[in-house]
């Protein structure tokens, strides 16, 4: 491996490690790809040793060339590369207005669209089996015996099934989750219809955050059956963003009409999301261990987050920051789907 290189470590079970992949392909950021578990490592698997400090300990983790720190959080990291990579083959979008939207799409892929992926892959056995092998055949490499492949893969999807409630993805959460999920595949199969990606011919951040949510579901035996009958149109899409280095283009004018799929989209940022994240935080503020609300006439409870109230206040402070113009420009929008209270 080269000093030069980014390294990001991870395995492709992972949603957020395949967002930054396909980030970085597309970015063109030399980058070796480390197949490693961290924090749900199984006893037959070592923690890398170069990753035993890095808190919190999740993946993916990135190295970054320029000063050696290894860091974490997907968001922060796309955000971190715009900084140091500034104008070249940016993921976000031109206008400061469209920038937000960009980024409250990808929140809600990063949070919300995980529990589809996690409830499908571990609320049946075959998907959880198949998947828990594939995860632990890429961190321990080949020239292991089936038993001990076998033995480590059960570990660890028990672990992650007892980690069901944790995530919100319970039985009684199921119905809403499904609806979610079919909801996303229509709206991404009807947009491949229209248009390359959400925000233009090249794609955003909005793009990859859901893109890591979907790749996983694609490649899982339930979730990618349902995304192949129902929307192949989305995995038309996924396809072009999990290898975009070859891709270049332009986002579309902010001072056009946002696509309808970003306001399709928005319309479930502001019926599922971001009452989600409001229903948490007001949890947290009164101290209370659980919340419930209700979406599409089902209900959903779930374990405080303090991680979840920090993405609802990331995404006000963003909004609050945003010049009188720009609110201007998108607030029509976000008051019609529903999302403008939640931000104000």
């Amino acid at each position: 491996m080269h000093a030069d290189r980014y390294r990001l470590y991870g395995v492709l079970g992972s949603p957020y490690a395949a967002k930054v992949r396909a980030l970085l392909r597309y970015r063109h950021l030399p980058f070796d790809w480390i197949g490693a578990g961290y924090d749900w490592a199984p006893d037959y698997v070592e923690v890398r040793d170069e990753l035993r400090d890095v808190k919190p300990p999740v993946i993916p983790v990135l190295r970054f060339p320029h000063d050696g720190s290894y860091r974490t959080d997907s968001t922060v990291l796309a955000y971190q590369l715009e900084d140091l990579h500034p104008g070249h083959r940016s993921v976000i979008p031109d206008g400061a207005a469209r920038a937000f939207l960009s980024h409250l799409l990808e929140d809600m892929a990063d949070e919300w669209g995980m529990k589809m992926a996690f409830w499908y892959r571990w609320s049946n056995e075959a998907d959880g089996e198949f998947r828990s092998r594939f995860i632990m055949a890429e961190i321990m490499g080949g020239g292991v015996p089936d038993q001990l492949l076998g033995e480590a893969a059960k570990q660890f999807r028990e672990r992650q099934v007892h980690r069901m409630d944790l995530v919100g993805v319970t039985p009684e959460n199921g119905p809403l989750v499904i609806e979610t999920y079919d909801r996303v595949l229509d709206i991404t199969n009807r947009m491949n219809e229209r248009q390359s990606f959400l925000f233009g011919s090249r794609p955003s951040l909005a793009d990859f955050g859901w893109y890591g949510a979907l790749f996983t579901c694609w490649n899982d035996p339930s979730p990618g059956r349902i995304m192949t009958e129902r929307a192949p149109g989305t995995i038309y899409w996924l396809q072009r963003l999990d290898e975009a280095s070859g891709v270049s283009g332009d986002w579309y004018d902010p001072e056009d009409p946002l696509p309808e799929s970003v306001v399709e989209l928005l319309g479930m940022v502001g019926d599922v999301y971001l009452p989600f994240l409001a229903a948490n935080a007001a949890a947290l503020d009164e101290g209370r261990k659980t919340f419930t609300f209700s979406a599409y006439g089902r209900p959903y409870t779930q374990g405080v987050f303090r991680y979840q109230r920090k993405c609802l206040e990331w995404l006000r402070s963003e909004f609050a920051g945003l010049s009188a113009d720009d609110r201007a420009s998108i607030e029509e929008v976000l008051k019609d789907t529903g999302c403008l209270n939640y931000l104000v």
